[in-house]
């Protein structure tokens, strides 16, 4: 039987699990300082988890979770339902331009190929009003957290792709493995299943094209991502068709 996404993240069996999972929404809300997050866009919004914390915070009156995944989706339409002010959609053309004052995306990117990296950074460009800031919440897979994960799954998954000794090693030393395992997590829809071989340094290359990146918070620790399992990136939207028009 597939575990649910919540089963293995704030359901996971580990206590310690649990609690990273839990800090870190509470830490990517944090990061945006304002109080008020204005309409909201949750990117790949999993089980619904993070919308309906933010609407309890009363931060904000209207979140929009869009998760096309169908399995998570199914999850987020459960924990959704009655709760004011969430709106679940399934496909980006349903995402408003310009609408977002404040949008986060959290545990997406490290299961993302390239291609679907850049087609989802584009639209979140495009969903954010001018100014928009953006939460990029990603797990830090390289360097000594890469050593402490890879330790973990080698005892809960021995011979697995992310359970050898040998990458775990390689991602420590800062060079994770390329070629990674593939899958469809729904029609159309190409993922990377497990971690490693994610490099927030390569991301943090193709944010910076279309957004001012403002701030980076370690967590749960705070601090450089070097001594923490999780690293938030906050981003404001850039006009990527500002430097064009003024060399013309």
């Amino acid at each position: 039987m597939t575990a649910t996404y919540a089963e293995l993240t704030r359901c996971d069996p580990n206590p310690v699990k649990r609690w990273l999972q839990a800090q870190r929404l509470l830490d990517a809300a944090r990061l945006v300082r304002e109080p008020d997050l204005g309409t909201v866009v949750d990117y790949g919004g999993g089980d619904g988890a993070l919308a309906v914390a933010l609407l309890r915070s009363e931060r904000t009156r209207h979140v929009k979770c869009f998760e096309p995944a169908p399995s998570l989706r199914a999850e987020a339409d459960a924990m959704l339902a009655g709760v004011t002010g969430a709106d679940l959609v399934a496909s980006a053309a349903d995402l408003p331009s310009d609408w977002a004052r404040t949008a986060f995306c959290l545990e997406v990117f490290e299961h993302l190929p390239p291609e679907e990296t850049d087609v989802a950074l584009d639209h979140l460009h495009r969903v954010l009003a001018p100014g928009g800031l953006l939460v990029i919440g990603v797990p830090v897979e390289i360097g000594p957290p890469a050593l402490a994960k890879g330790l973990f799954r080698m005892a809960r998954r021995p011979g697995a792709f992310d359970g050898r000794l040998s990458s775990i090693l390689a991602a420590t030393l800062g060079r994770p493995p390329v070629e990674r395992e593939r899958a469809t997590i729904g029609p159309g829809l190409a993922y990377f299943p497990h971690h490693l071989g994610f490099d927030h340094r390569r991301l943090l290359e193709r944010v910076a094209t279309r957004f001012e990146v403002l701030r980076q918070v370690g967590s749960p620790l705070g601090g450089p991502a070097a001594f923490n399992t999780e690293l938030n990136i906050l981003v404001r939207k850039r006009d990527v068709t500002a430097p064009q028009e003024a060399n013309r």
